[in-house]
Order: C-alpha cells, then structure tokens, then sequence
C-alpha cells in the first residue's frame, strides 16, 4: 500500500480568520491541498496577535497556517479586487467565513465568484448559518455550546454549566465540518459538472455532538437523569492513582469489565447485566481505592497484556510524545522563524495499492 496526498492539485483560496476556518483549511492542505490564505490589511487574522509569539506572529497562527501561501491584499481598493478576481479564476475551492452579505460587500458573494470560475466549489462557515432568525448574530464557540444544548449536559455537582478547556463547536463543528464540506463540494463538482455553494454552519455541526442525549430525548428519557457515559457507570470513569495522576477506565462492554475484573485478581466483581455497574449499586470506593495502589505507568503497564479500555489521562505536554501518536504522525516536526514546533498533520491517511 502506497500513502498519498487525496488533495494534490486542488488549489483553495482562503479568507477564513481565527480557528474553525483555518484549522480546517490546514488540515486540508495537510491532505495534499494548495492553500492561499488572503488577508487584508483592514481586516487581518486576529490570531496573528494572540501569545506567545514565535517572531512577531503569534504560534497559534504558525501552527494552523505555516503550510499555506500568505497575501496580504486590499480586495476593495480596485487593483486588489483584480488580484483575487485572477486568483479565483485558476482556484477549485473558494473558502470564507465572513457574517452573511459581506462577501457581497466585497464584490465575492457566490453568485458572482461562478461568474468569474463557473466551476468554483464555494463554501461559506459562519456560526449560525445563512438562514433563520439568528443569522446574523455574532457568537462563539460557547454560544454555539450552549444553543447546541451541550453545555446544558456539562453541569458541575451544583449544576453550574461548566466550560470545557478546549473549543467543541469551532473544531468539530467547524474545522471538521469543513473538511467534510469540501471534499464533498469536490466530488459534487466533479459529477454535477456544477458549481457548487455549501452552508456550513458551526451550531448546525455542533448539535449532532449531541446524540446519545437527543436520542435518549426522543424515547421520552432524560440523559442528565440517566448520564450513561457522564460517570453514571463505574465501569466507565476516572480515577486518580498513587502518583496523583489520573486513568480513564472505558470499559464499557460487560467483556471488557469482566476482563479487568481478570486483571485485577477480583473475580467476584465480575457482572452479567449492565445495572450492576450502575454507581452505588456496585460500590464505586472499591474501585477508588484500588486504583491508588499503583501510579498511572503502573496501571498502563499491567493493562498491556489485557483487553479492558484503561487509558492514561495524558496532559497536553504528554500528547505529542505519546508513542502511538508519534507512530501515526498526528504531529510534524516543523522549523518556523527558527523555532522547532509541533503541528497538527493529517487527520486521516489515504492509500493506494502498490
């Protein structure tokens, strides 16, 4: 088998700023895509500003556009305006993610970029769509968290909405949504023989995030009232160990619970029906107290030679030195203004046979 760039000669004009677009179109040049992000001088990418810095330019902004040709161009001064107008004649993908009407503002709305390349494959990501009543409101990844209904299903003890430390709605709402869009809007091209306009709208993306609480929704239950995999199950939690740091045990199947029940020499904890499992009908301080018999390498070393979905809770300085992760080339090693940096790679590998 044979790795190859799915996206080689597929060339994408980008005018997306801060982190659903341009991570999702580095990711697709990351695929073999050739990417030229555009920039005005009016309207700069914020990130560029954010710290620390490598250089003068934020490393967020290094990391998410390293891989992409960079213009910087005033596309409403008359000169400007025909420089994009010859790019976009000679782009498959036309990328934006600009409130709806301001591409029209610009003189670049869908209607007239086919003009220009009738075979453009148009995608716009904004946070609430081109339609419907909030499509013109501002928002961010936690209003789209919070509309989604998600954050409704994080609540702390007392049941305060709880902030996750990491962006849900923006990646996989958004930078995911948008790989997905343009491969998709690609293929569509390629059949139809049409141009294609795509409306990706990150709270739109962001609500399937939701489905086992939706479904359970739909047979009339409550998921806060039932929270399968929010910690309801002893069998599929967290726990701290000896060393202070913390394991995830996922063993959500009977198989595998009864296989760590195995590893664990507790052959009387093994279980038959699923609500055994359920918290204070299987004690769960059994379980908080064992795993604080051994450190967290300990635990990843026992668990080798069984199959019970036991995980290290990794930190994210850990992430990129994983073992696994560095066999699968989630990172690449990249120099940036002489800085040695980790970046993101490919989000799925592509074959062919030999």
């Amino acid at each position: 088998m044979k790795e190859i760039q799915p996206l080689e000669g597929i060339k994408i004009i980008d005018f997306t700023r801060l982190l659903p677009g341009p991570l999702g179109t580095h990711l697709l040049s990351q695929l073999g895509a050739e990417v030229i992000k555009i920039e005005s001088p009016k309207r700069m990418d914020y990130t560029r500003f954010y710290e620390p810095k490598i250089g003068d330019t934020s490393a967020m902004f290094h990391t998410m556009n390293h891989t992409k040709k960079q213009l910087m161009i005033d596309y409403e001064s008359q000169e400007g305006y025909q420089e994009i107008v010859d790019i976009i004649k000679d782009v498959d993908v036309l990328v934006e993610q600009f409130r709806p009407g301001a591409m029209k503002e610009f003189k670049l709305s869908f209607d007239e970029v086919k003009k220009i390349n009738p075979n453009i494959v148009y995608i716009s990501v904004t946070g609430y769509g081109q339609t419907g009543m909030y499509n013109a409101k501002a928002g961010h990844d936690l209003n789209y968290m919070a509309t989604s209904g998600l954050l409704d299903l994080n609540r702390d003890e007392k049941g305060k909405p709880i902030i996750p430390g990491f962006q849900i709605a923006d990646i996989a709402g958004g930078s995911y949504m948008l790989v997905s869009a343009c491969t998709s809007g690609l293929l569509a091209q390629r059949i139809q023989q049409k141009a294609q306009y795509i409306d990706v709208s990150l709270l739109d993306a962001t609500v399937p995030l939701g489905a086992i609480a939706q479904g359970m929704h739909q047979g009339n239950a409550s998921y806060k009232q039932t929270p399968i995999l929010s910690g309801m199950l002893v069998n599929y939690n967290v726990y701290e160990c000896k060393d202070q740091k913390w394991i995830a045990l996922g063993a959500l199947e009977l198989k595998f619970w009864n296989s760590f029940c195995e590893m664990v020499a507790q052959p009387t904890w093994k279980a038959t029906k699923d609500t055994q499992l359920i918290d204070g009908i299987f004690d769960k301080e059994k379980l908080i107290s064992l795993f604080k018999t051994k450190t967290q390498e300990e635990w990843t070393t026992l668990s080798k030679g069984y199959d019970v979905c036991l995980s290290p809770i990794l930190t994210i300085e850990e992430v990129s030195k994983n073992e696994h992760i560095r066999d699968r080339a989630v990172f690449l090693s990249e120099t940036i203004e002489g800085q040695k940096v980790e970046v993101f790679n490919k989000i799925f590998k592509t074959y062919t046979s030999s």
